[in-house]
Formats: structure tokens, sequence, C-alpha cells
């Protein structure tokens, strides 16, 4: 009898362990709610932490690799990759926006659902310190679309090898949790992308248009 209750008690243990995921549904403080966790969640800043980590030994390996032929016949010769080296902060930031699809694109203004005709599904990021205000970018438009549909994302930290850093799951809708992933690229910078493109895209117009066609 004691060794069944010691077992179930072990059993338990993980369950009572695994954190809750965020909830964050309609209202004026959706936007602070979602902010709060983006750069306050313990889990996910170590997720990103790492990330930058995996970032810094690329560039590291790339200083005494081949990558440093190939990116001075691809771009301004040797200064590009000497500057790189060289650099930190602001002029690093700058120098990597200066390569070829890593500019930041303007943020857009995606507070509603009428705003928001498309979400945006991959951000290339110049430097660390932009991650959380990524990934919080790809969360907000299915944010939104929740709120007009009366419903909730929940946020989960994802842990484990790889990229990928947290799932998105949409209440009441039958589709499996939205996958947040966060590469770092071998020259410096990141990408930030959902898994399955294609299939978020669809789902994304099918459901706003639903919500916009009583309104029509």
């Amino acid at each position: 009898m004691k060794a069944s209750l010691l077992l179930s008690l072990i059993l338990a243990v993980p369950a009572l362990a695994a954190p809750a995921p965020v909830r964050i549904s309609g209202g004026k403080k959706a936007e602070d709610k979602l902010r709060r966790f983006v750069e306050q969640d313990v889990r996910l800043k170590a997720r990103l932490e790492e990330a930058a980590r995996r970032e810094e030994a690329y560039l590291a390996e790339a200083r005494e690799s081949d990558l440093r032929d190939a990116v001075s016949d691809a771009h301004h010769g040797d200064s590009l990759l000497t500057g790189l080296e060289k650099s930190v902060g602001d002029k690093r930031k700058d120098i990597l926006s200066s390569l070829p699809g890593m500019k930041a694109a303007p943020v857009p203004a995606c507070r509603d659902i009428v705003a928001c005709p498309t979400p945006e599904l991959a951000l290339d990021v110049p430097d660390a310190s932009q991650l959380s205000d990524s990934v919080r970018r790809l969360v907000r438009p299915w944010m939104v679309l929740q709120q007009a549909r009366g419903s909730r994302v929940e946020l989960t930290p994802v842990d484990g090898p790889g990229d990928a850093a947290l799932a998105v799951k949409l209440d009441d809708l039958e589709a499996q949790p939205l996958i947040i992933n966060v590469s770092p690229r071998l020259l410096g910078g990141f990408k930030v992308w959902f898994e399955r493109p294609l299939f978020l895209a669809a789902l994304y117009g099918r459901e706003r248009e639903a919500v916009l066609r009583p309104s029509r």
C-alpha cells in the first residue's frame, strides 16, 4: 500500500512541476501581458540566450574558416567581414543589417483584426537584443485573431535541443500549436520563424474572413 502511494506521488511530481501556459485573451492589457511574458519568462529567456550563444559560436568558427573568402567575394571585399569581426553593439547591428535579407522590415501596425490582413511568419533579425521584440511580432497577429474570435492564445516555452523556442496554442481551433523557432545564422543574426508557414497563412486567412464576414 505504502509503495503504491509513493509511486503515485513520484509520478505526480513532473505534472505538478510543469509550468502552466500563459493565457492571453482580449482586453486593453493583452499587449502588456504579452510583453511581460516574452521579456520575463525564465524558460523563454533561456531559449533566446542559448540561441545567442550559438550565434557567437558560429561567428567564432566563421573567423577561422573558408567563409572569410566567400563573404569577401560576395560583399565589399575583406572590409565587411573585418568590420563584422571587430564590431560590437550598434555598429555590429548596422553591418549585419546591410547584408541581403537582414534589413529589418517596418513594424506593422497590427492592433486589430482589420489592420492585420496577413500574419508575419518569418523575420530576419540582425541582433540578439531584438529577439524578444521579434517573437512578440510573430505572436501578435494570432493574439489579435483570437481576441476577435472571443478566444485566447496559450504560450508555452519549448524545452530541449533544436531551434524551437515557443509554442502558441489557439484555443477553440482544431490546430496543432504553432511553433516559433529561433535559428542563429552562420555569419551573425537570426531567423525567427514559424513552422508550417503555408498552412498557417491559409488558417489565418480563413479564420479572419470568418470573423469579418458578419460585419460586411
